[in-house]
């Protein structure tokens, strides 16, 4: 449904406080709100009645609206069955025509309307609904032109964040974020979709906490392994290494302890010789560099590519993942012998440490990597 609204009220935005005549505000003229948050229900209403109520639009049957008020105060009303692009990062090779999933998606960076046209002198506000919740972009400057990129790279940050809320919410949890963080765990990108789900599903209550895991560690068969490695040797890096990465892949997919063992001490200084040799590239340092340093270049790279630190690739928390359980530190005095790249190439880890989980894990750590670079 397509409305052409003549003339309309001009928002300049909305109060979020209450105000006495004759006192200065703040109004909020550019935002995003989620129906998790009591205002999203005040704002929407407000809208529906300038512009759904208006054209006779029944509320219960929407689910996703966009109204572009033009300089001239005439408005444009679309109305569920317009057309929307989500622009995705890829995990798999995927033909044209083919169906893409939520396992399929690495990240998720724009989201715009294919065939409206949208210039920068209009305001937009644009309401959408997610599985259950619904998403609120609204940019209603009238001090400056719309920047209709950034607008798409906002609603595709709204759009990520309402499809994946169960990695965002671990991740703003802390505690459970930091549990999951001492088994080795983290949002790897390989994991989201049903994977990471069920791991987060396990940790609040617990039960048959062994058997859940071990269920997503063993959805790593052979295939999924060899796909996800498909990936990495379309970079030179890992290409150069593939003799030396598969050693360690295969070792895992003995599935024996022996296995897993030889994969953990095959990937792990793979994975740190992958950062020196990169980091060697982008600076002509190779002497006196720091796991420090190499951390840092990993964020860095990870934040050029995704163009935010909290997109799906977690650039800021897999700096700390990577300083904290990849390369920890091991402290023989203390008992503090945590499996990392330190304790395994030092030879002070035990052998009880060497498992399965912490095989796949290894494998993860490496394919994380590799979407950065």
């Amino acid at each position: 449904m397509h409305f052409h609204l003549d003339a309309v009220q001009d928002i300049v935005g909305f109060a979020p406080t209450n105000v006495r005549p004759g006192e200065f505000f703040w109004a909020l003229v550019r935002g995003l709100v989620t129906s998790d948050e009591p205002e999203f229900y005040k704002y929407v209403e407000q809208i529906s009645n300038l512009f759904l109520n208006r054209c006779g639009v029944l509320q219960n049957a929407v689910y996703q609206f966009l109204v572009l008020i033009h300089g001239d105060s005439s408005a444009e009303l679309y109305v569920n069955d317009f057309a929307v692009e989500v622009e995705i990062l890829a995990k798999r090779d995927i033909e044209a025509q083919e169906v893409a999933t939520d396992e399929d998606i690495a990240d998720i960076r724009r989201l715009k309307f294919p065939g409206i046209q949208i210039t920068d002198t209009d305001k937009l506000i644009y309401c959408f609904k997610v599985g259950w919740k619904f998403g609120l972009f609204l940019d209603l400057d009238c001090q400056e032109r719309l920047d209709v990129d950034a607008a798409w790279m906002a609603l595709g940050k709204l759009y990520r964040e309402l499809s994946f809320q169960y990695v965002y919410e671990v991740l703003r949890s802390g505690t459970q974020f930091e549990e999951m963080m001492k088994h080795g765990w983290f949002p790897f990108i390989a994991l989201l979709g049903w994977r990471y789900r069920a791991l987060c599903e396990a940790y609040p209550d617990g039960f048959d906490f062994d058997k859940r895991i071990e269920g997503v560690v063993a959805s790593f068969d052979r295939a999924t392994v060899e796909q996800i490695t498909a990936r990495w040797w379309r970079k030179a890096v890992f290409l150069e290494k593939r003799e030396l990465i598969e050693a360690g892949t295969n070792a895992f997919l003995r599935g024996d302890e022996e296995g897993y063992i030889n994969c953990i001490k095959t990937l792990l200084p793979e994975a740190e010789g992958i950062l020196r040799i990169r980091y060697f590239g982008d600076t002509g340092k190779g002497k006196d560099v720091s796991v420090r340093d190499l951390v840092q270049s990993i964020k860095e790279m990870g934040e050029a590519k995704s163009g935010s630190g909290y997109s799906l690739l977690l650039p800021v928390p897999f700096l700390d993942y990577l300083r904290d359980v990849v390369f920890a530190q091991f402290d023989l005095a203390t008992g503090q012998i945590d499996l990392s790249r330190h304790s395994s190439s030092h030879g002070v880890a035990p052998a009880s440490a060497y498992t399965r989980t912490r095989a796949l894990q290894s494998i993860l750590v490496l394919d994380q990597i590799c979407y950065y670079l």
